[in-house]
């Protein structure tokens, strides 16, 4: 169903000089300590956090496929997930990709489709997610973050506006819990075209091959899943091989299938749900869709 007019944001930015002073005033500050390595001009590469035991659980959700700018964009459900993110305060996400939709005459679609230019998208995110940014752990660019490459990296500028560690292509975070030393997850947008759940599932099993990760998340495909792994790995000192558990899991996407380009592909329709994983501190974990 189309969204309401009502819940569209209006793309009215105010005058230039108070824009980011407005903005800058809706951010809190981060709350637990957080390290970056590996950078390369405006991409973050690496990312290490540090929660205390105190919060007895850590809950992390993917927030991918958003694109917001787009009219059919399900602006109720983006203010629904930040809303519960922000309820508690053990509650954090990761960013997967395609944050803004960010048309231009260029792009598949009509430019028509957009609330406002990709410049005028990037401000009003930015005030929607701004009161939850303490809350983002890691971000990856996706294409429509590249898409406007007249304006240029899009995701670049809302990691600058919000202070968030941003990848244009991938990002490994480690996360310090309890028994969790660290609990480690690997963040990629996705790429190709694949429709079926069995092609999904390759693409993100390719994904789940590279690196050490307990957690792979990825998006573009708009086809939510969750596939669990085993990897095993040798202790010389016991002479033991060891099992760990890995899961790779992908959201589906905000954006509306009717009314849009998705229907005019032939993509199956979908609603929103988003990967959850929970952290316990003695070392074990769950994976779910919300």
């Amino acid at each position: 169903m189309a969204q309401s007019k009502s819940l569209i944001p209006k793309p009215d930015l105010p005058e230039t000089r108070n824009a980011l002073s407005l903005l800058e005033a809706n951010m809190p500050p981060d709350v637990y300590p957080c390290q970056t390595g590996m950078r390369y001009q405006d991409n973050v590469k690496y990312v290490k956090w540090e929660f205390p035991e105190t919060l007895h659980t850590l809950t992390l959700m993917q927030i991918t496929d958003v694109q917001f700018g787009h009219v059919q964009c399900r602006y109720n459900r983006v203010i629904e997930f930040r809303d519960w993110i922000l309820a508690e305060p053990n509650r954090f996400m990761f960013w997967g990709g395609d944050m803004v939709d960010a048309g231009t005459k260029l792009s598949i679609g009509d430019p028509w489709e957009q609330i406002a230019g990709p410049a005028a998208q990037v401000y009003k995110f930015c005030e929607v997610w701004g009161p939850a940014r303490h809350r983002i752990l890691g971000y990856v660019g996706g294409n429509h973050e590249l898409r406007a490459f007249t304006y240029g990296d899009i995701g670049s500028e809302i990691a600058r506006i919000l202070r968030i560690p941003y990848s244009a292509g991938r990002q490994a975070v480690d996360v310090y819990f309890g028994a969790h030393q660290p609990f480690k997850i690997s963040l990629w947008h996705g790429a190709g075209g694949a429709r079926t759940k069995g092609a999904v599932a390759q693409v993100l099993d390719r994904f789940m091959q590279q690196g050490d990760s307990q957690l792979y998340l990825m998006g573009h495909l708009h086809q939510p899943l969750i596939m669990p792994a085993w990897k095993q790995y040798r202790e010389p000192k016991s002479q033991q091989i060891r099992l760990q558990k890995v899961i790779g899991a992908l959201g589906s996407s905000f954006l509306e299938t009717w009314g849009t380009y998705g229907e005019v592909a032939g993509y199956a329709a979908h609603d929103v749900l988003m990967p959850c994983a929970k952290l316990e501190v003695d070392g074990h974990w769950e994976m779910l869709l919300r």
